[in-house]
């Protein structure tokens, strides 16, 4: 039974409304309170921006939104800030800061996306953030570089983006600043002048050939994309590729076949350009040229794709020059890449020596252990006998020594057996009897055991 002083506790309670006693604060009362919460818990400063933020574009007060939108600008900033420069103090930092950092640039870059910031205000967080940003040790460096960007949108914007990358020169802030004068300033002269003392790679001439084809200067782009290929390191794919398009529009043989020596001198593009070689004279019906261009293509190849390029010049060449090609090219297989050979030897229904080589693995190439695996599903009726063997011992490698990783694996091989042994063989006993001895052999191994459980 409850008491009567419990009952008067809860009359008493009862007669305190939190919101009856917020509803009747008069202004001066409620300014009192939220400038106190916010003394002792600075995350309500956020809250209560936020919640005016919220208020005043449900009225379409722009003007309040743009101030609003400052404040909170610069809120998030804090907030991000305090864990980057820890970040940049030791190079990294635990995983649920870095997160939180995130959360709240993202929450910049949802304020940016939303639009109505003041120019100041983007000026003054480039002021601070830049000086986190030139620390370069944080690894936010590109989210920031991302924000610095979305946030402009007028000359003076860009053109203090720029003078704020400038102040640190390095290879990285020439091209921003380059990407920034070509795309977003449209100040060619200033381009120009940077490009021209930064031609060193290949992209560096493909971003000025792209820059001079934009502008309709065709014999402009040409004419760099040539001193590209010549003079430029790194990559050049691109650089190739528009010579070689626009040889070909051309037809001009003569200067395909040039850029296609200088791709094989300077030991670029070699593959893809003789690639587009064969392609070029076979359009243009010269036989004897895509043969040799062909030829020359597979010499150079140095890793994988035999098979394709096997079947690729089965298709075209004519019978008398595949009959004479074809047993070298087989043999060259077989040593170079011995699956990509067992694939020609299925197509040629060479089956017995697919099942020989699965079994005796050759000792002068690297093969992954589970390589071979479909192969051996290609014979398990022609060869069930020999490719249960296969499967078993596939198993039973991954047992000894094992986890719950490889027992898994095994499994999935004595799932392949049973199948063998009972669709194929149709002998249920003898898959039963060694599936028994081998549970009994692995007996103290209770997760192997458990992987096996549903076989």
């Amino acid at each position: 039974m409850m008491s009567s002083h419990s009952e008067q506790g809860e009359e008493k309670s009862r007669g305190f409304s939190l919101d009856d006693e917020l509803k009747s604060l008069d202004v001066e009362n409620l300014y009192k309170l939220v400038r106190d919460l916010i003394r002792k818990k600075p995350e309500v400063h956020r809250l209560v921006l936020e919640w005016f933020k919220e208020k005043a574009e449900a009225s379409r007060v722009v003007e309040e939104v743009v101030t609003l939108n400052d404040e909170l600008l610069m809120e998030y900033w804090e907030k991000a800030e305090y864990i980057i420069s820890e970040f940049n103090e030791y190079g990294g930092g635990p995983e649920d800061e870095e997160e939180d950092a995130y959360h709240w640039l993202n929450e910049i870059s949802e304020l940016i996306e939303a639009g109505n910031i003041s120019s100041d205000a983007k000026l003054e967080f480039f002021d601070c953030a830049f000086v986190e940003y030139d620390m370069e040790n944080s690894g936010f460096e590109d989210a920031l570089m991302d924000i610095f960007f979305a946030m402009c949108e007028t000359k003076e914007e860009w053109e203090y983006l720029v003078a704020k990358l400038a102040k640190r020169p390095s290879d990285w802030r020439k091209k921003l600043i380059m990407r920034i004068q070509k795309n977003y300033l449209c100040n060619e002269t200033a381009y120009l002048e940077m490009r021209m003392e930064n031609l060193h790679y290949g992209m560096d001439y493909w971003d000025l050939v792209e820059f001079y084809v934009n502008k309709g200067d065709l014999q402009k782009g040409l004419e760099t994309a040539e001193q590209g290929i010549l003079k430029g390191e790194g990559r050049l794919t691109e650089l190739f590729q528009f010579l070689f398009e626009h040889f070909a529009e051309e037809r001009d043989t003569a200067n395909i076949e040039r850029i296609v020596r200088v791709a094989l001198t300077r030991k670029s593009e070699e593959k893809v350009m003789l690639d587009r070689l064969f392609e070029f004279y076979k359009t243009q019906g010269n036989y004897e040229k895509a043969k040799e261009a062909q030829l020359k293509a597979y010499k150079i190849m140095r890793y994988g794709n035999y098979y394709a390029e096997y079947n690729k010049m089965k298709n075209f060449m004519n019978d008398a020059d595949w009959k004479q090609i074809e047993p070298k090219l087989f043999k060259d297989i077989q040593e170079k890449d011995i699956c990509d050979y067992l694939r020609i030897c299925l197509d040629k229904n060479m089956k017995e020596a697919v099942l020989h080589t699965i079994l005796n693995p050759p000792e002068n190439q690297w093969i992954m252990k589970n390589e071979f695996d479909e192969f051996a599903a290609t014979l398990e009726e022609d060869f069930p006998e020999k490719i249960v063997e296969y499967y078993w011992q596939s198993a039973y490698r991954n047992i000894p020594g094992g986890n719950r990783k490889t027992y898994r694996i095994a499994a999935g091989y004595l799932a392949k057996v049973k199948h063998i042994y009972i669709n194929l063989l149709k002998d249920e006993s003898r898959w039963g009897k060694r599936f028994f001895e081998l549970k009994a052999e692995f007996k103290n191994r209770p997760a192997f055991l458990d992987e096996v459980r549903e076989l």
